[in-house]
């Protein structure tokens, strides 16, 4: 199990996901990457045997064909594993990890059911995330409307818990809200507030442009 926990572990820090993982999908999430880690592992070993079969047109009765011990639960019962297989799976639990993550949050499972009809749903993750997340999200407008106040601004990070909601802007430009007067400008800025109480809108690239061309101007 342990390459699976590796594994399991970075693909929670990367993955976009509210709530966090319970102790029941964790387990499941470990054994599941744990045996995409050996069958990797396995697959390796295989395309190297192949690979000295094709290269060096050794007879197939020659080839001492690898077989992980790991196997021998499945197939005897047998628990023995070697630890040099343990570290060899855990060395893959890396690139699993990010493999693994890619498919969630590029979202390709949903993107695949959308093109067959099979379901509309967008992903796991809250709309919060899931609109800051979209490639397209760059530069927003920040409205605390209980503040009169307005931060333009570029998104660093974001989080989302079960009360609160989280963003960093970076290149920040405070405004008033009704009257749009601009207050002051900072590098960068933290806000968090109580669920639902920011409106986040998109700049078009467009309008950043026209404003950064009257700044080069005045």
């Amino acid at each position: 199990m342990f390459p699976g926990i590796v594994a399991a572990v970075i693909c929670d820090k990367v993955i976009v996901h509210n709530p966090r993982w319970d102790q029941v999908k964790f387990g499941i999430y470990s054994f599941v990457l744990g045996a995409s880690c050996y069958i990797l592992l396995q697959l390796l070993f295989f395309f190297t045997d192949v690979f000295f079969l094709i290269y060096f047109n050794v007879d197939r009765k020659d080839i001492a064909w690898h077989t992980l011990k790991i196997w021998s639960i499945i197939s005897n019962g047998n628990t023995k594993l070697l630890p040099l297989e343990v570290a060899q799976a855990t060395l893959l639990s890396l690139p699993v990890a990010y493999i693994a993550s890619a498919i969630v949050n590029y979202k390709l499972f949903n993107k695949i059911a959308q093109r067959l009809s099979i379901s509309n749903k967008y992903g796991d993750e809250n709309l919060f995330s899931f609109f800051l997340n979209a490639d397209e999200i760059d530069w927003v407008y920040v409205r605390d409307i209980e503040q009169n106040l307005t931060y333009q601004g570029r998104v660093v990070s974001y989080s989302e818990n079960d009360n609160i909601q989280e963003i960093v802007l970076s290149d920040v430009t405070v405004f008033s809200y009704k009257e749009s007067e601009e207050y002051y400008s900072v590098p960068s800025i933290y806000l968090s507030k109580n669920i639902g109480r920011f409106l986040i809108e998109q700049i078009s690239e467009e309008l950043i442009g026209e404003e950064n061309e009257q700044e080069t101007v005045e």
